[in-house]
């Protein structure tokens, strides 16, 4: 069984006070930080010119202020965005107008204004604070509730550290932490994730990773002061042109060669359909072998980089009901008619932390074996084994005429079978829970009673005259646990507690009550003709928890 220590030999500790010297930078070293992500933006997208003959920086500058003006057109006019939209106007009249070497100076702006935004900060007094008061940060986030809705609330106990449940060779990871530079890649469910990743690290004694958020989450006062100083950078997703991509890489590839550990999430956005991601962005992720490269050819005494999948796994999720809506409307195109807008309101927000503080309300968070930047197990000595257990020389791997050498499309050969490894490990180690497979069950149920229906005309059913028998549902749901605990056994899956002992009746009850706790009765009802849905696509939200695993193929 994967340990879940809290480093009692002050190991653990000593490294976490290391890391937070390494993630805290002199104002000398921000400006270095600055003036080289600036530099190596620049230096890219000249050399990009070199190599092309129909490139110039004339194109690349004006793809950017096209791709600029088009995103603040359709954006709210802020203070901010003013700003942005002044600086895009004149940049816009500029570059048509002058010489290459007056439009690279006018890149290095660029450049500049992209870095100035993407910059993170860390403070050790705030990251020791926050671990402990941010739940109630929480609560002046929803600033906008009315006096009346604080009072009921001013009393709610938001311990959130007892209701994150951590899993997984955590002293292994510390000893890691001592010896290389993490980089940790997590599945993303909610936009909750951040907060929930950052308190289960602090309550672990595990180091803090510097991470890229998104810009949205730094819109309130209070909240984005805890993320300016927690080491997150900002990632702006709306922006795809070419000098903010390669600034947000250069921004994260410094950090890594400076020993910071790094957090990223692979998938690069929440999961829209619900399932365990299928395909990740490998764009951040392979700037570790850039990384290790570079370390060995500068002789650095740790020149490793490891990395740390890590499988987050919730019984409800807050933005469900908008993030399967987004999914639908993708997939489905004219099949799929929208019906509802997006639910996340402030009290929906804050219904959710105070569920979490119920037996009925965990979040799984899941450590995944360390694995090396070409998808080998990494042991606690920080050698590389391969499938057989057999020592791996990691070097090797980047080695040209017996010195490490940057070889760009080996090194993306090398980031896929990484990618490969991490999505292995995201099935592997996803906690399957009463929620999951409840919905599984009942939407299997559901649609079996009527096989003429494609998918989305099933999505569309709802209601007590689409009931099916709770005894089907419960013989449904008993042979789904029984193949399920088959797989854990087997090491394919992870069950949740609550899941792994107990009988059908049990888990769909407590499931039925998860459900009510939260969406207002709209996915599991009990009804004269048995058990309904008023909302079949939560229901399926839920229930793609368990899709890919082959669970809904007859044995």
């Amino acid at each position: 069984m994967p340990d879940s220590g809290d480093g009692a030999d002050g190991t653990g500790s000593e490294r976490g006070r290391k890391a937070e010297i390494g993630l805290r930078l002199t104002r000398e070293q921000r400006e270095h930080v600055r003036r080289e992500v600036i530099r190596r933006t620049v230096e890219d997208h000249k050399e990009m010119v070199r190599n092309s003959r129909d490139l110039s920086l004339e194109v690349i500058i004006n793809d950017a202020v096209y791709q600029e003006h088009e995103r603040l057109r359709g954006a709210k006019r802020g203070k901010e965005d003013r700003e942005q939209l002044r600086f895009w106007n004149q940049v816009g009249r500029e570059f048509p107008r002058v010489s290459e070497e007056e439009r690279e100076r006018i890149l290095e702006r660029i450049a500049g204004m992209y870095v100035d935004e993407i910059m993170g900060y860390f403070n050790p007094v705030v990251h020791k604070v926050a671990a402990k008061i941010l739940p109630w940060g929480l609560k002046a986030m929803l600033s906008r509730f009315s006096p009346a809705a604080w009072l009921k609330y001013l009393g709610t106990r938001l311990n959130l550290e007892e209701n994150i449940i951590i899993s997984g060779p955590l002293d292994h990871i510390r000893r890691l932490a001592g010896r290389a530079t993490l980089i940790m890649t997590p599945t993303h469910v909610s936009n909750l994730d951040s907060v929930v990743i950052g308190l289960g690290l602090y309550q672990k004694r595990l180091p803090p990773f510097t991470y890229g958020a998104g810009l949205n989450l730094f819109s309130n006062p209070v909240i984005s002061f805890f993320m300016n100083n927690l080491g997150a950078y900002k990632v702006d997703r709306r922006k795809q042109n070419g000098i903010y991509k390669n600034a947000l890489k250069h921004y994260a590839t410094l950090s890594m060669e400076m020993g910071q550990h790094n957090l990223f999430f692979p998938g690069g956005t929440r999961s829209r359909s619900g399932e365990v991601e299928q395909k990740l962005k490998l764009g951040l992720l392979g700037c570790g072998v850039n990384v290790y490269v570079s370390n060995l050819l500068a002789d650095k005494p740790d020149p490793d980089l490891f990395v740390i999948p890590c499988t987050l796994s919730c019984g409800l999720v807050l933005e469900a009901q908008s993030l399967i809506e987004d999914h639908l409307k993708e997939t489905g195109k004219s099949r799929y008619i929208r019906t509802r807008s997006d639910f996340s309101r402030p009290m929906r927000v804050l219904k959710f932390w105070r569920n979490l503080q119920s037996m009925n309300s965990r979040i799984h968070m899941h450590f995944g074996e360390p694995l090396d930047l070409f998808g080998n197990r990494v042991d606690e000595d920080g050698v590389s084994r391969d499938s057989h257990g057999r020592p791996v020389d990691r070097r090797k791997y980047v080695e040209t005429a017996g010195g490490p050498r940057h070889h760009p499309q080996r090194d993306q050969e090398y980031t896929r079978e990484l990618g490969r490894s991490i999505l292995k490990a995201f099935r592997r180690d996803n906690v399957a829970m009463s929620t999951h497979a409840s919905a599984f069950a009942a939407f299997t149920a559901m649609r079996r009673r009527s096989p003429q229906y494609d998918l989305y005309r099933i999505l569309r059913t709802a209601g007590p005259e689409h009931a099916v028998p709770l005894a089907d549902i419960h013989a449904e749901l008993a042979a789904l646990l029984e193949r399920l605990r088959v797989m854990e056994s087997r090491g394919e899956i992870l069950l949740a507690d609550d899941v792994r002992e107990a009988g059908a009746g049990e888990v769909f009850a407590k499931a039925m009550v998860h459900f009510a706790s939260f969406h207002d009765g709209e996915v599991l009802l009990r009804g004269s003709g048995g058990i309904y849905t008023e909302n079949m696509k939560l229901l399926y939200y839920y229930r793609n928890r368990l899709d890919h695993y082959g669970l809904d193929k007859k044995e």
